[in-house]
């Protein structure tokens, strides 16, 4: 029984480590790739000299490319001269009170400033981001209510509409279940008809298979094309020349295991995770 139980934990630990960190994503950069076939001619620069790759700046970058380069990139895309540009901080940048979720969407590591709302000119300023979700905010009673979609608040609720007060409130949300389906969140969940269910790769369309975030909008799973269909990604099983691209610039292979492996790793949960797993394990031994 004993045996049983320690492969289960395993099995779950393994299981726990196929979904990324939203603080992991888009952390790779060009620097990461090692061999000339590695460096993606969109976004990096081979010096043949030198042997090694590196980013192109910011201000060759259409539009499109400018708002999908990777976070190390620092790039962002300045609506108003409409040119991409080096990004500096948060607060240099406003949006309408309705584009509030530019400031996490558009922007690295930002989010809405309740504090400087102008009601006269209906805008909004950026800040800092508080913390590791996609969609962040210190609070959900001053969000505007047409912007009222799934930010989460550092106590991990979710700002969501209520109808019939016609305010942004926040709701205590674990799984898809929780909303109604008014509030579907379909950045983690979809609507089957008769309730708010947990998205997997399998129901994604094919041109939309990429990955969608877990529920509390602090992870992603990544998702590929097999054939037809939509599947979890297998990292293990990519290629050197399938490792960044496919990954989003989350993963990069290592010339020294041969393996596609993360940039970046959430080192505060691995420790938690191992500590727990110790802990939990040492019961189990001593029963």
């Amino acid at each position: 029984m004993k045996i049983i139980l320690i492969a289960f934990y395993l099995l779950a630990l393994a299981s726990s480590l196929s979904t990324v960190p939203l603080k992991s994503m888009y952390q790779c950069s060009c620097v990461n790739a090692m061999v000339q076939t590695d460096c993606l001619g969109e976004y990096c620069v081979w010096d043949s000299n030198t042997s090694k790759c590196s980013n192109r700046d910011c201000t060759v970058f259409l539009k499109d490319d400018c708002e999908g380069v990777p976070d190390t990139f620092n790039c962002i895309w300045n609506s108003t001269s409409n040119k991409c540009e080096s990004f500096k901080k948060c607060s240099d940048y406003t949006f309408t009170l309705g584009n509030s979720q530019n400031c996490n969407e558009k922007l690295i590591k930002c989010e809405p400033d309740l504090d400087s709302i102008d009601s006269k000119a209906g805008t909004i300023k950026c800040k800092d981001s508080t913390q590791d979700a996609f969609l962040s905010i210190d609070n959900c009673n001053y969000l505007p209510y047409d912007a009222c979609y799934w930010f989460v608040t550092p106590n991990g609720q979710q700002c969501l509409q209520n109808k019939t007060t016609e305010k942004c409130e926040p709701k205590t949300i674990t799984k898809c279940s929780d909303y109604t389906s008014d509030n579907c969140n379909l950045l983690a969940c979809y609507w089957n008809g008769t309730i708010c269910t947990e998205l997997t790769c399998s129901i994604i369309p094919e041109d939309e298979c990429y990955w969608f975030y877990s529920v509390d909008l602090k992870s992603v799973n990544f998702c590929s094309l097999n054939g037809s269909s939509c599947v979890d990604l297998d990292v293990s099983a990519l290629s050197q020349t399938q490792c960044l691209e496919s990954t989003f610039f989350t993963y990069a292979w290592n010339t020294d295991s041969k393996k596609c492996e993360i940039c970046v790793t959430d080192s505060d949960s691995n420790s938690n995770m191992i500590l727990y797993g110790s802990i939990l394990l040492a019961m189990i031994l001593l029963q």
